[in-house]
């Protein structure tokens, strides 16, 4: 019940960050949506876990500590300039402290899964960003690989990655209605790399340790969600080809209304 309503009160928090960030222009992307959705999803599960587990969770902390770090880093991005590698280091570091924390794939056992686990939460962070500039898709992406995921940890018997994912899940929902149509808010680069680490961590964290299908599951979790996601937008109908709500129709009316009027100065 408790995780229940966290997630219900981190969805309201979601919409209410949306509607702040509207503007009166079109593709409307909220510089601080990245900041606010680890503000508020920080918060809440720091609340649901002493509420209802006791002391946080290690690899809890570190993975919301790390991928608030990452946020920081796409909010410079977002407002300036930022080189690529510059921006891949800092995300490796960030990864690699999650992975000391215990947070790390565990296929071979030995050394190599530490830099696999950096390598691989890097990745799948910079896709679930693309994903994001694919008309705002990575919200609901997000909101839906969440949900799956605090449903795997309780079947599990790991409530304490249970309440990050269900929060994160539902603070993601909350952007939805907001980025449904063109033009529309989107969680931005910031929020973006937040949703994006942090649901990598999590589906690593949860198989770690749990035999070598579960850890590639855990991994192409995310993978999957990506491609899913990228692959739904890109069969999406067609309903603003043209420029406009009226999709080829608008555009067909443009281009007839600029031929008359180039015919009527020929004349």
């Amino acid at each position: 019940m408790t995780l229940l309503l966290t997630s219900v009160l981190a969805w309201a928090a979601g919409c209410l960050l949306a509607a702040a960030g509207l503007r009166p222009v079109r593709r409307t992307i909220p510089c601080l949506g990245g900041m606010t959705l680890a503000a508020v999803t920080a918060g809440a599960t720091v609340a649901a876990t002493a509420a209802a587990l006791g002391p946080p969770d290690r690899r809890v902390s570190a993975v919301l500590l790390a991928a608030a770090a990452v946020a920081l880093l796409g909010l410079i991005a977002d407002v300036g300039a930022l080189p690529l590698a510059t921006r891949l280091v800092v995300e490796s570091v960030a990864a690699g402290g999650v992975v000391l924390c215990g947070v790390q794939v565990t296929l071979t056992g030995d050394w190599p899964d530490g830099p696999l686990s950096v390598m691989w939460i890097v990745a799948m962070t910079n896709a679930h960003a693309l994903l994001d500039r694919l008309g705002g898709a990575l919200a609901g992406v997000a909101a839906v690989t969440g949900a799956g995921l605090a449903a795997a940890a309780l079947l599990l018997a790991d409530p304490a990655l249970a309440v990050p994912a269900a929060v994160l899940s539902g603070a993601c929902l909350g952007f939805l209605p907001y980025g449904r149509g063109r033009g529309r808010v989107r969680l931005g680069p910031s929020a973006a790399l937040f949703a994006g680490f942090g649901l990598t961590c999590l589906a690593v964290a949860l198989a770690a340790g749990r035999g070598p299908a579960a850890m590639t599951a855990g991994m192409l979790v995310p993978a999957l969600a990506v491609a899913l996601g990228a692959g739904l937008y890109g069969v999406r109908p067609r309903r603003w080809a043209g420029g406009g709500r009226r999709g080829a129709a608008g555009g067909v009316l443009r281009d007839a209304r600029r031929d008359v009027r180039q015919g009527v100065r020929r004349a």
